[in-house]
């Protein structure tokens, strides 16, 4: 079949660059046109995937640095099953996309820290932060989703982290949990960051569901902010590129809580061959 390059080249911007006009418009008027553009052409590439090792491990071999973070993430080479790299049976490292690097780094954990992973599966940031805790400490992971957890169990155990990870199912917007030194809070979004991997799901998103999950991320964050003790932190973060999920839900936050006041804060925009991600140190007084 010959396809119709003339009847492309005919529609609108937005539908050549395969994104529905919803998006297209709130992008162009949060970003700018040229950087919607940018945007536009990376969520259509086929995403890079990277590995993090985990202490003491070394990268796998054949993975290359990423130039973003050549240090602590790296490339897997294309057509390259994870399940086939040297060390996975072993633990040796997690899958994580290069543009959710900050979530971690903010979390500032080091040993003798109590800290929660609000919202954990599949687990590699729990993975990662359980392993710069002491060997006596405990991280607290809760997952929700019945079907998730499991996918974080299963994380957790290839990972040899089963002494230091505490798994537990519960609704985070109203269980409680403790008092934590650290708590990570990686929300569920509307995950514009990933349309990459995810394709089909830009053309499902809606402003009602949009709305849906700025109340839940609201609920979230309120809840789990009663839970972090006097100095410590909580870290915001989405796969999400929208203001609303991000930048506006952080200054919403603080003028509900004046106890806290804001951290470092980042947001990756989707890029060659990575993802789009937000992340924010909340901290408390």
């Amino acid at each position: 079949m010959n396809f119709n390059w003339i009847a492309l080249a005919a529609q609108p911007e937005h539908l050549r660059r395969d994104v529905p006009r919803v998006l297209w418009t709130r992008w162009c008027a949060a970003f700018g046109e040229e950087t919607t553009r940018a945007i536009a052409e990376a969520l259509v590439e086929t995403p890079q995937v990277c590995v993090r090792p985990l202490p003491p491990h070394a990268a796998p071999r054949g993975c290359t640095p990423h130039p973003l973070d050549p240090e602590c993430s790296f490339i897997v080479p294309r057509h390259t099953r994870i399940t086939e790299l040297e060390g996975y049976d072993k633990g040796a490292f997690v899958v994580q996309d290069v543009a959710t690097r900050y979530a971690i780094a903010l979390m500032e954990v080091k040993p003798g820290m109590h800290v929660l992973d609000a919202c954990a599966a599949p687990g590699g940031k729990t993975a990662q932060l359980a392993a710069r805790l002491g060997e006596n400490d405990t991280l607290i992971a809760n997952e929700f989703s019945a079907g998730r957890i499991e996918t974080l169990r299963d994380t957790v155990r290839r990972c040899g982290l089963e002494a230091r990870v505490t798994l537990c199912q519960e609704d985070a917007t109203t269980a409680t949990f403790g008092s934590f030194d650290a708590i990570l809070l990686d929300v569920p979004c509307s995950n514009t960051g990933v349309f990459g991997r995810r394709p089909d799901a830009r053309w499902t998103w809606t402003p009602q569901k949009l709305d849906q999950l700025l109340q839940t991320q609201r609920a979230l964050l309120d809840n789990l902010a009663q839970q972090v003790k006097p100095g410590g932190r909580l870290v915001y973060s989405t796969c999400s590129i929208e203001t609303e999920e991000n930048e506006a839900q952080v200054e919403a936050f603080l003028a509900r809580h004046p106890e806290f006041k804001k951290g470092e804060m980042y947001r990756e925009l989707p890029g060659e061959g990575h993802d789009g991600a937000f992340a924010c140190a909340l901290l408390r007084c």
